[in-house]
């Protein structure tokens, strides 16, 4: 199990510390009980201190709504999404700082920051400096930056004997991990560990396959019956300063910058002081530099495209990011192709999906292909509440030669794509799916459904999910997928 723990530490980076007898043990007992925060805190530093095989033209940098709203595989295969949840205008500096000291520049970088984040962090001290996520000058830099910061948020009395202690692994910053390490008896422990251990690798792998995109919020819906009021902008200066050095430091490298405001639910009463405060803050700096714009397309976004009063949902992120691709087609020259890593990620967005209709929009113009088994005779009403309005169309699979199931399965694709080679065989339990060079995928289709839905990639040859929708004569299709 230590092996595991050690491959991690090392996959992380942690191991740098001076002081590795005791640091190291430390470390094992931080990775055990470090959540699924932190796995994405160790997989920013790893990405932007490492030289990438692959260039990328569009670098994205902000804070957690930043992070939940942009979708690389859906904008660009070209596109990285580097935003750290709960940081602000100063450690989104350093992050892109880190990027450019081991990787060719970007020509384009998209800033989105929430207004919070222009005079608070939630990241610094309890997830950038724990983790190690900077360099110890840079650390340093930034806390002399910020001695005369009011609000307090970086610089405190003893912050720079806090960050030597953390720097080197110091026993009473890792105590909490330390004590939880050691009171555990050995078969819980032994299960902890492993707990730990998978989740924190399931949760990098999850971020390297949505390209920094972390997606924990998934499908959750934002309800409320309050306004949320915003009446002022201000930014402080320290934040405000440091927005500047990032812009400046793109200019430097020849980067265009787009500043993009995240979008906000419709419960939000925006003043017309706010609106216009916030217009000449971001114009400031159009004037100020070349090659930046600002953008704010707060009036296409309602509550249910959101998890909480600031995140996107995976539904509202797919109508953010398919915003930016139309708005930014100049920047996003492979935006209308979809490379099998780009179909990997949607594919994953997908299996999470609950709600039926928009398993549809996720498959969108994209080389799927949707089969239907209708189990009581509802295709048409289906038709009628999913499909009627999109750019898919149903038609009935007569080509597979289904003998017990004959008549009950359907296509549903977009216009143009092609049926690719699908051989669907039948008896009395399920239906067999062939695909060229893939084993038999199982379709089992149980009474108490009126569709089922198997979704299949094209672009990897794969069965992605069967997700399936009840139906009733005099109330229609469940909104949701089970």
């Amino acid at each position: 199990m230590k092996n595991k723990v050690l491959e991690l530490i090392i996959k992380c980076g942690l191991v740098s510390a001076p002081i590795w007898g005791l640091s190291l043990f430390l470390c094992y007992g931080k990775m055990y009980y470090s959540n699924e925060d932190f796995a994405y805190t160790f997989w920013n530093k790893q990405f932007t201190e490492t030289k990438q095989d692959k260039y990328y033209k569009v670098v994205v940098i902000g804070d957690s709504s930043c992070n939940s709203a942009y979708m690389p595989e859906v904008i660009s295969d070209s596109m990285i999404n580097l935003s750290v949840g709960g940081s602000s205008t100063v450690e989104g500096y350093y992050v892109l700082k880190d990027y450019l000291a081991h990787n060719d520049a970007p020509t384009d970088v998209f800033l989105s920051y929430h207004d919070s984040h222009f005079r608070y962090t939630e990241a610094y001290w309890d997830k950038i400096v724990p983790a190690h996520r900077f360099s110890f000058i840079d650390n340093m830099e930034l806390l002399t930056n910020a001695i005369n910061d009011e609000t307090g948020m970086f610089y405190h009395n003893g912050a720079y004997a806090d960050l030597i202690a953390t720097e080197v692994y110091f026993p009473s910053k890792y105590i909490v991990s330390l004590n939880n390490f050691l009171t555990q008896d050995k078969e819980s422990d032994d299960i902890q560990n492993v707990r730990g251990y998978e989740t924190n690798v399931a949760a990098m792998d999850k971020i390297e396959l949505h390209r920094g995109r972390y997606t924990t919020l998934g499908n959750e819906v934002f309800v409320t019956s309050q306004a949320r009021p915003y009446t002022q902008f201000a930014a402080d200066e320290l934040y405000e300063s440091y927005f500047d050095k990032t812009i400046a430091l793109c200019q430097e490298n020849g980067i265009a910058v787009h500043i993009v405001k995240p979008p906000l639910p419709d419960n939000s009463a925006m003043s017309d002081e706010y609106i216009e405060a916030v217009k000449v803050f971001y114009n400031r700096y159009v004037e100020k530099y070349d090659n930046v714009t600002f953008d704010w397309g707060q009036h296409i976004f309602t509550a249910e495209d959101f998890a909480d009063e600031i995140h996107l949902n995976n539904d509202g992120a797919l109508k953010f990011s398919e915003y930016i691709k139309t708005n930014y087609h100049d920047v996003f020259e492979d935006a209308d192709t979809y490379t099998p890593r780009q179909m990997f990620a949607i594919d994953d967005s997908i299996q999470m999906e609950n709600m039926t209709a928009d398993i549809f929009k996720f498959a969108g113009d994209r080389d799927y292909t949707i089969l239907l088994y209708d189990n009581m005779n509802c295709i048409s009403e289906f038709e009628k509440s999913f499909i009627d309005g999109t750019p898919f169309k149903i038609t009935q699979a007569n080509d597979l030669g289904l003998t017990d199931n004959a008549g009950k399965v359907y296509y549903c694709n977009t216009a143009g794509t092609e049926v690719d080679e699908i051989e669907i065989k039948d008896d009395d339990e399920r239906l067999l799916v062939s695909m060229p060079g893939q084993s038999d995928s199982s379709w089992s289709v149980s009474d108490e459904y009126g569709i089922s839905i198997m979704v299949i990639d094209n672009t990897n040859q794969k069965v992605v999910c069967i997700k399936n929708v009840t139906y009733d004569k005099n109330n229609g299709f469940s909104e949701y997928v089970y």
